[in-house]
């Protein structure tokens, strides 16, 4: 399912809502930490179900050597 630029921009918006909500509800940091490392892993199981494991570790990578390379 592909969308024009724009459409996937206001997508990842709407998707982004329930996430918010959730990081708002978070009381201190140690909260803030479970729900980025489960965040994480669910992330992860979502690319190696989707793209496979070579792939998930492709888009993985990239993602820490753009932000932090």
């Amino acid at each position: 399912m592909g969308y024009d630029p724009n459409e996937r921009i206001a997508r990842m918006k709407e998707l982004m809502k329930p996430i918010d909500q959730q990081i708002m509800m978070c009381d201190d940091r140690q909260d803030l930490l479970a729900l980025a490392s489960i965040m994480a892993t669910t992330a992860k199981m979502i690319f190696i179900q989707q793209l496979g494991r070579e792939g998930a570790r492709e888009v993985l990578t990239s993602l820490v050597e753009n932000k932090y390379g």
